[in-house]
């Protein structure tokens, strides 16, 4: 099957070394190279790849025009990652200062294990795991540092935005160190109402931290072993919310190949873990898409994990996993027959009773229909309804043809699902 300009990429960023995605390049035209240009900024690779293409001494690849935009967007995303590690470093400052028990999420601390340089990833927010007993002063804390409350959608999470700063109209604007930027308080990682899945619930805490070094800073981040489950429970998160960014499946990978072989790691993640078979399914769904689209080594861990999954996850991964993540993003663009809503079939799987309430849920803490949320953007600004260019951005028709679209090809998808399942579970050998 002939390969696509964005599969080409994704085969020169490969940790396995590949002769044949350097001639592939070779070929692309000024309109492939454009075009791919954008997918990467979707995807978030745009900028890894650049690094990559100084490292194998092969810019020459690509048109003038095209590099001199990557360049342009390297030196923009080191200014925006300045900027934004001061107002970091300053939050932190103050939790620490006002007593705060929390932990840095993603972002920098990702920096070495998942990215060897932060300008390499756009970073769109500020995560913090904080303690319940802190949250009322973290949430005063980042009110005092300019940021307002966001529409809350979850009892687990509290984001606040920067007013009056404006969403970039064009990919390569996100760069930008003007671009906007979110605070998110976070009392657990997984939201089992959002999801389904209850048995994940405070698998991470703020008792199990170590302190970050990066840029003349320190802030507590998680462990080694935690950040890597954060960072499967992350890409499952957008799985089931039906899109993913490449450049998770690409961070995930980079720590694959550097501490596959780390054994102690990998006893601390299964001491960790334990007998949870979801935290463990979920482990090897997502590794084995990192298999199959960068090709880093997994460890003896995953392999066993990966020899007691279930035949329906496991007829997922192998017909359905590849193709999916290379949906279009964001999710809206039009494409024929989009595959973004294949990742139910997984979903459903994972599906059990709902988790007991810990609180009551706030008045709208699903999160709502893109309707829902352009009325109350209305109801707190009606000056939108004569903003022509807001409207234009709400994309309304064109979202809508998607869906449907999507939906259309879900359920021409069932079939094929609950014949390729049947053939699974016959062949399973008894006992198992």
């Amino acid at each position: 099957m002939k390969r696509t300009p964005a599969e080409h990429i994704v085969e020169f960023l490969s940790f396995s070394r590949s002769d044949n995605s350097i001639a592939a390049l070779q070929r692309f035209t000024l309109r492939d190279w454009k075009k791919v240009l954008q997918w990467m900024d979707d995807a978030g690779i745009a900028l890894y790849f650049l690094q990559k293409l100084k490292d194998t001494n092969a810019t020459d690849l690509m048109p003038s025009e095209v590099l001199t935009r990557l360049e342009t967007n390297f030196t923009e995303n080191q200014q925006r990652v300045e900027d934004m590690s001061h107002r970091f470093d300053s939050l932190n400052r103050a939790f620490n200062h006002a007593g705060v028990r929390y932990a840095a999420l993603k972002g920098i601390s990702l920096v070495p294990e998942f990215c060897p340089f932060a300008p390499l990833r756009h970073q769109a927010d500020f995560d913090y795991l904080v303690d319940a007993n802190s949250l009322g002063v973290a949430q005063r804390i980042v009110a005092e540092a300019g940021y307002v409350s966001k529409h809350q959608y979850s009892v687990q999470e509290f984001i606040y935005i920067l007013p009056g700063v404006a969403a970039p109209s064009r990919s390569g604007e996100k760069y930008s160190s003007r671009a906007p930027h979110n605070v998110e308080l976070h009392l657990d990682i997984w939201d089992g109402n959002l999801h389904g899945v209850s048995s994940i619930a405070n698998l991470f805490s703020v008792e199990r931290v170590r302190l970050h070094e990066w840029n003349r800073s320190a802030f507590p981040a998680l462990t080694d072993e935690d950040a890597f489950l954060l960072q499967i429970l992350h890409a499952c998160h957008h799985l089931f919310t039906h899109w993913i960014r490449m450049s998770c499946f690409l961070e995930i990978g980079y720590f694959l190949n550097r501490r596959a072989h780390d054994a102690a790691l990998w006893n601390r993640i299964e001491r960790h873990v334990g007998d949870n078979p979801a935290v463990q399914e979920f482990a090897v769904v997502v590794c084995e898409l990192v298999d199959k689209i960068f090709s880093p080594p997994l460890p003896p861990l995953i392999r066993d994990w990966s020899a007691r999954i279930r035949p329906a996850p496991r007829v997922w991964i192998e017909k359905y996993g590849r193709d999916w993540a290379f949906c279009e993003i964001p999710v809206y663009r039009f494409t024929l027959f989009p595959r973004n809503k294949l990742a139910v079939f997984l979903k459903h799987q994972y599906m059990g009773a709902a988790p007991a309430a810990k609180s009551p849920a706030p008045r709208g803490a699903l999160p709502p229909s893109r309707l829902s949320r352009i009325a109350s953007s209305l109801r707190k600004d009606p000056s939108l309804a004569l903003n022509v260019g807001w409207w234009k951005r709400q994309l309304l028709m064109r979202r809508g043809i998607f869906r449907a679209l999507a939906e259309l090809r879900y359920l021409c998808e069932i079939p094929r699902w609950s014949w390729l399942t049947r053939a699974g579970i016959r062949s399973v050998p008894l006992g198992r």
